[in-house]
């Protein structure tokens, strides 16, 4: 139906277009200060991209048309007797993440608040994943990077016969459960598939003189890999022969599907 102009349509009008627009200065700014892989895998970024400018666009029109003298209108918002104040309560539950946002200090990651996670101790947990092809079994070290770990992670647990001995490199953060012996420990690494919501934990068994590494430091090791039964399952392990403190990456996170 066909309105006339009122304060309230306006008010309405305006404030969705300052939340839409504000949500997309949110994504602005964690795209500028390399905050948003912090939350989403690399391969999202590109949709954040056009959510944000979709997101702008909208607000503005809605800003741009917040005093037009009449609309098609079939919404609460038409019914000139809905008080402002209430109007703009209802907006309440939008523009506090963005207060909140635009007021407290840049984004860091509370690693207390993520769940208890528990290490994966092989690939089959991630959503098909696609791994190129790259074979080890002539090299006699093994240098674990960001871009091969889940490649070395396949030929360890698929051919780990031809796996035994060989020399293996990597950085990581000592991971333990509750579940594990004091000279029982990995070196893991946290994978993203999409979103931290999805957040999990990949490694590598350690054994050797492991107690006095750190729970949750990062190390650089070096060690030979064998294989060894572990509550009734083969699985590789790596015999540490150095370990060395070393500092967290500036990208703590690998992404499977990146």
């Amino acid at each position: 139906m066909k309105i006339k102009w009122s304060p309230t349509w306006q008010l309405a009008n305006e404030l969705q277009g300052i939340v839409l627009i504000g949500f997309s200065l949110l994504i602005f700014k964690l795209l500028v200060k390399g905050e948003m892989i912090a939350l989403v895998a690399p391969k999202m970024v590109p949709y954040l991209f056009v959510s944000m400018t979709f997101m702008f666009l909208l607000g503005f029109f809605r800003l741009l048309n917040s005093n037009l003298k009449g609309a098609d209108c079939d919404c609460d918002v038409c019914d000139e007797n809905v008080p402002p104040l209430k109007l703009a309560l209802s907006y309440l539950l939008f523009f506090s993440p963005l207060f909140l946002f635009f007021t407290l200090p840049d984004l860091s990651i509370n690693k207390d608040l993520l769940p208890n996670l528990e290490y994966e101790k092989g690939i089959s947990t991630l959503p098909s994943i696609v791994l190129k092809e790259q074979s080890f079994h002539q090299e006699d070290s093994i240098q674990v990077t960001e871009e091969n770990f889940f490649q070395v992670m396949d030929q360890l647990n698929t051919n780990l016969d031809s796996m035994q001995g060989k020399e293996i490199s990597m950085m990581g953060f000592i991971h333990r459960e509750k579940s594990f012996s004091s000279e029982e420990a990995v070196i893991a690494r946290n994978a993203m598939t999409h979103c931290i919501a999805d957040l999990s934990i990949y490694g590598y068994m350690i054994k050797g003189d492991v107690g006095a590494l750190t729970s949750e430091h990062w190390y650089e090791i070096v060690g030979t890999i064998e294989k060894q039964e572990i509550d009734g399952e083969v699985m590789p392990v790596i015999n540490v022969q150095s370990a060395s403190n070393t500092k967290e990456p500036q990208e703590e996170y690998i992404y499977p599907l990146y």
